[in-house]
């Protein structure tokens, strides 16, 4: 088929119509040469499509080339078969031995294309593809949910957005359920969340930034940084002496992207709301607007949620958390609660050595002081998220009006 003649169709839904189903493939190809070959069988393929760049949810099926380091392709192909559970995977690769083939299946490949592509094998293997997704189908397999987005917004700086998003995160990871959970950092201004965590990312949103157009599941994947708990990291890249900024349009497609595969994405936005600030909480389920009860900070907190409320943001969205709460501040709380025409939703204990240690040694507050007040009101705060999860019944007198999807307590003070 002439190059000048042939031009790639695209779709970006999962059906054609509704008696077929037709399925979308993503190629995740360096070589443009296999890339071509590829993409024309797909749109000669009766049943399969293009997945559309700007399409955001995980595709049907991801053809995944061999890197020259294996071991990275292959974690690759884990992770995404822990979290895109809809997605088959085929991998392709110059050279074919026992070794590699071995591990790609291991791994979660479905299926291994040698190269150079030959059509009939491709088909083959297509074919097969739909036979196992149709049996999925009857079987009624169930469709994962986008995942919630928790986005953590500074009343002022220093009241520990960073230190409640991690926290947060950490502490999902430890439910029963064993969800997926992905931490961003889309703090511009200073994000130092890998210090957090004591990890030295070698990626970062910058490699997003540089060409938006590039990402796909398999390239998202690479970038984000694994930590030991299994908690994924996709770090800023930035601060105040970054050239460069993020872009609305690559922060949304982004977080898009991580929504459909991962069961929580808890952001870590700062204290500056800027326009790409704006656009990530405009994605989040809830927008967790931090503060502590002292007079500065409350002040500013008091802007920053009648800035929210004036900028479109929904009242159900929105939820105070005081951070630093000492049990002798119950009347100073009720009277800033009144000032700020917000109940505090999450009252975090006051516990400066825990706290400290926790930063300090790069590990989460549920690992380092899992027993103190502090570190079990993060497990009760992670719990109150869990659809699912059954919370211990010696702690359920607690866990009520946490719930931040459930609990009527989060009205503005009238």
């Amino acid at each position: 088929m002439a190059e000048s003649s042939w031009k790639p169709k695209r779709a970006s839904a999962g059906t054609a119509d509704s008696t077929k189903s037709t399925f979308n493939v993503e190629l995740s190809i360096q070589s443009a040469e296999i890339k071509k070959a590829l993409e024309e069988i797909v749109v000669e393929k009766d049943g399969f499509q293009l997945k559309d760049n700007k399409e955001t949810t995980p595709p049907s099926l991801l053809i995944l080339e061999l890197d020259e380091n294996p071991e990275e392709t292959f974690s690759v192909i884990r992770d995404l078969v822990k979290a895109a559970r809809g997605t088959e995977i085929f991998l392709t690769a110059a050279e074919l031995d026992s070794a590699i083939l071995l591990e790609a299946m291991r791994s979660g490949a479905k299926e291994f294309l040698a190269q150079p592509i030959q059509k009939q094998e491709v088909e083959d293997a297509f074919s097969r593809f739909q036979e196992r997704a149709t049996a999925t189908v009857a079987n009624d397999a169930p469709i994962k949910k986008d995942g919630k987005v928790l986005a953590f917004f500074g009343g002022k700086g220093g009241v520990g957005t960073t230190s409640m998003a991690v926290n947060t995160a950490a502490a999902l990871m430890k439910l029963p359920s064993e969800p997926r959970v992905v931490l961003v950092d889309v703090n511009q201004h200073g994000g130092d969340l890998p210090l957090y965590l004591d990890i030295q990312p070698t990626h970062s949103f910058r490699d997003i930034a540089a060409d938006p157009s590039r990402v796909d599941q398999a390239f998202l994947f690479r970038i984000l940084t694994k930590c030991e708990s299994g908690l994924q990291i996709l770090a800023s890249g930035y601060d105040d002496l970054s050239t460069g900024r993020l872009s609305p349009d690559c922060v949304e497609s982004t977080l898009r992207m991580l929504q459909s595969n991962f069961d929580y994405v808890v952001l870590d936005c700062g204290h500056v709301l800027d326009l790409t600030t704006k656009k990530a909480m405009e994605l989040a389920s809830l927008i967790l607007v931090t503060s502590t009860l002292m007079v500065p900070v409350v002040h500013r907190t008091k802007r920053i949620l009648e800035l929210l409320r004036g900028s479109g943001f929904p009242q159900s969205k929105l939820r105070l958390i005081m951070n630093r709460y000492l049990s002798g501040e119950k009347d100073v709380l009720v009277e800033t609660e009144e000032i700020l025409k917000q109940k505090a939703h999450w009252l975090v204990p006051n516990d400066y050595p825990s706290v400290s240690h926790s930063v300090n040694s790069g590990k989460p507050l549920i690992d380092t002081a899992p027993k103190t007040a502090v570190g079990k009101s993060y497990m009760d705060f992670a719990y109150s998220f869990d659809d699912q999860a059954s919370k211990p019944q010696a702690k359920a007198s607690t866990f009520g009006w946490l719930s931040p999807f459930k609990s009527k307590q989060t009205q503005p003070a009238t």
